[in-house]
């Protein structure tokens, strides 16, 4: 039995290395394997194994097609979690208007791949379901973003955080749950618009602009709590830059910028990572100067530091700086 573990992990780090965005759920019983995975290659590879060793195989592929395929946040936003259950740690957040892919269904609750491939838990209740051909056509017509918006719809007020996504036509907001309304406080705007002012604006100002002060939370991705990926993840989205959910996945985007003692050679909006035990941990935007912008458990959120500086929390960071990249 040793070694048919060893080649189920063999067959797991060749085909789902990362399972952030991969699922590979599959366990070694008496006389068989079974569980699910999201792999077509990695289920293969089962079969194969199994029929070799002699073993009863019961891998699923995921998505089956029996679940519904498609799903929209209508909450304000949605907390995606590493397990099914509601005391399970938060791993990232989707927000309001966004679409996912629907992967399997248990109960109440749903794993689902998020637009950054990201894959997690959320509870159905906070989205709606439906047909592929559903969620396109919201993705057509949601090309407007909040801004720290309240909406006022005839079933009462709603608060939406930067980033959720909504339908705005002739100055009327529509909600992913369908309700329309009139904008009461903060902004919508059209993504178009907002991705021109974002290549006005250096990146760390963008940041300090709609997340200043926004507390540091651990998964989040809002003003109502951000961490240090999250932060240059919207950032970067907001120029219609794509990059991954986490720090270390975000190491091996853009172009490598050689590490210098001072900073020279470095642009505004740069990556600074960090690491911690070996690994990538923590994300800065650099802001010139010296200075970075970063959501840090340490200064309990977003704010700008002085990297150079002698207080200990900086000299420790700075310490543990691995790489520089700059996306784009």
């Amino acid at each position: 039995m040793d070694k048919i573990e060893r080649a189920v992990d063999d067959i797991r780090r060749k085909w789902t290395p990362d399972n952030r965005l991969a699922v590979f759920d599959i366990s070694l019983l008496p006389k068989g394997v079974a569980g699910v995975t999201s792999s077509r290659d990695a289920r293969d590879a089962l079969r194969r194994l199994a029929g070799e060793a002699g073993l009863v195989e019961k891998v699923e592929l995921i998505p089956d097609g029996v679940v519904t395929p498609a799903a929209i946040v209508t909450a304000a936003l949605a907390p995606l979690m590493g397990e099914p259950r509601v005391s399970a740690p938060r791993v990232t957040e989707a927000l309001h208007g966004e679409i996912l892919d629907v992967l399997e269904q248990r109960e109440e609750w749903l794993r689902v791949r998020a637009p950054d491939g990201y894959i997690a838990w959320l509870n159905a209740g906070y989205i709606a379901t439906g047909p592929t051909d559903w969620a396109d056509d919201w993705a057509e017509r949601a090309t407007a973003r909040s801004l720290s918006a309240d909406i006022v719809t005839a079933a009462g007020r709603r608060r939406l955080p930067t980033g959720a996504r909504v339908a705005l036509r002739r100055g009327v907001v529509e909600l992913a749950g369908g309700q329309r309304g009139a904008v009461a406080a903060g902004n919508v705007r059209r993504e178009q618009e907002l991705r021109v002012e974002a290549r006005h604006l250096a990146l760390p100002e963008l940041a300090q602009k709609w997340y200043a002060g926004a507390p540091y939370l651990w998964g989040g991705r809002t003003e109502w709590g951000i961490d240090c990926s999250g932060l240059v993840q919207a950032v970067y989205g907001a120029r219609g830059i794509k990059l991954p959910r986490d720090s270390d996945q975000q190491f091996g985007q853009g172009k490598e910028v050689a590490l210098s003692p001072d900073g020279t050679g470095y642009e505004a909006g740069d990556l600074l990572f960090f690491a911690e035990r070996g690994r990538v941990s923590h994300v800065a935007l650099w802001a010139g100067v010296g200075r970075i912008v970063h959501a840090a458990l340490s200064r309990g959120g977003v704010g700008g530091d002085h990297l150079f500086g002698d207080e200990p929390r900086m000299v420790r960071l700075r310490e543990n700086l691995v790489g520089v990249r700059r996306p784009g």
